[in-house]
């Protein structure tokens, strides 16, 4: 093997590696820790989904992070959030504009805002907002990622139909440790 295909294996084992960890985690964790494993899944799913660069308005555009929470769950998402970057690009998390979410690069829901997301997620099909939420009903509403409970573990699922019908790029290693999602593409 070549020394780049070996870094390129490296690079991949090591991204895989980052997401079971995480999912450790969460098994390991009480109740009362859910919100910081579903912060850390939130980071960590940044890392391996593509968008368009058309989803930014300048290169030096921020990555926006919008969340549908308590306000318990946005301080914890923020502390996970605090200096990170997603692919070179500053995050920023801003209140979400209900009739606008598609300023939106990432855009969470928690299970509280179930109404909120049978509203919204229709006008985001075909746009490149990776929406997060709880529950496979949040995947049939036309959410991409659903946060699952197994086994009190935290677990999820992705619409990769979904993603696609948006722009983004779901890579291969975080489809390997999800539940697939096999419900009708989102036109």
């Amino acid at each position: 093997m070549s020394s780049f295909g070996r870094r390129v294996w490296m690079g991949l084992a090591a991204c895989a590696a980052a997401l079971l960890l995480v999912s450790a985690a969460a098994s390991s964790q009480p109740e009362a820790d859910e919100a910081r494993v579903k912060a850390a899944f939130l980071y960590n799913f940044t890392k391996f989904v593509d968008w368009p660069d058309s989803a930014f308005p300048a290169p030096s555009s921020p990555f926006v992070v919008c969340v549908f929470a308590d306000a318990d769950f946005r301080r914890t998402l923020e502390a996970t959030l605090q200096g990170e970057q997603v692919r070179g690009r500053a995050i920023s998390m801003a209140p979400p504009d209900p009739q606008d979410v598609r300023a939106c690069h990432m855009l969470y829901f928690s299970m509280a805002e179930s109404q909120r997301q049978a509203r919204i997620l229709p006008g985001l099909r075909q746009s490149p907002v990776l929406s997060v939420g709880e529950g496979r009903r949040f995947l049939e509403q036309g959410g991409l990622i659903a946060f699952l409970i197994e086994n009190d573990r935290v677990r999820f699922a992705i619409s990769k139909r979904g993603a696609d019908a948006a722009g983004l790029t779901v890579k291969s290693q975080l489809l390997r440790v999800a539940r697939q999602f096999e419900g009708a593409a989102q036109p």
